[in-house]
């Protein structure tokens, strides 16, 4: 996060944005989780957490990302300050309220039988808002998620695009998910096609938002500094 691009008039816009963020991303993972064709691989493992214990998945979400602090200060180390894991918690946190907020305000989709291509459009348009939410995150330039953090403490110390680092972790949260619900139930729980999907979409969908959208919203965040 940089000091001299979050002061003076540029804050309010990137608090603004970080807000959208926050909003599409929680708002994608419940329009997915709803559509009952898996669940979003960010929110996987929390998902089968939640079933585990009496917790809620967005407080699991927190639980989660407790680990993935862990990880940025591993990879990152004095490029990860202290200060910015309390950042990040309390982002943490505020994600968690949206997640179990927009989980209520769309459950109305629970148990919702429509003929599969219809749920399967909506699940696609679900890893959209949910891209859209990763790509204004990012770009507010504020504070970011841990998962997000994650996967840019991936990218500085391996070169990849953000894109495909997406990818890559949105796999490995797939596969943590399927280990824990063999450990723990004997059968895999919220892993689906659309999670598999969800690989590649949301990955992919953010590239190409970043790549369209970018450029523009990086010119009105700077005439703003």
């Amino acid at each position: 996060m940089s000091t001299a691009a979050n002061t003076g008039a540029a804050l309010p816009k990137r608090l603004l944005i970080c807000a959208l963020g926050l909003l599409c991303y929680a708002s994608g993972v419940a329009v997915t989780k709803n559509c009952e064709l898996g669940i979003s691989p960010i929110v996987s493992v929390a998902y089968v957490l939640s079933l585990i214990t009496p917790i809620t998945m967005g407080w699991c979400t927190t639980l989660v990302n407790l680990v993935f602090f862990l990880l940025q200060r591993l990879l990152l180390r004095r490029e990860y300050p202290l200060w910015m894991m309390g950042a990040q918690f309390l982002m943490s946190i505020l994600f968690s309220v949206t997640i179990d907020l927009t989980a209520a305000l769309f459950g109305f989709l629970a148990g919702w039988a429509p003929p599969y291509p219809a749920r399967l459009a909506v699940f696609v348009l679900g890893c959209a808002v949910l891209a859209l939410g990763v790509f204004l995150i990012v770009s507010a330039d504020f504070v970011a998620l841990p998962a997000e953090g994650c996967v840019n403490a991936v990218v500085r110390r391996t070169g990849l695009r953000f894109g495909t680092g997406k990818v890559l972790f949105d796999g490995a949260m797939v596969a943590v998910t399927v280990a824990v619900s063999l450990l723990c139930f004997r059968q895999v729980r919220g892993i689906r096609e659309g999670t598999l999907i969800a690989v590649v979409l949301i990955g992919t969908f953010a590239r190409h938002i970043g790549e369209r959208l970018g450029p523009a919203l990086e010119r009105h965040l700077a005439a703003a500094t």
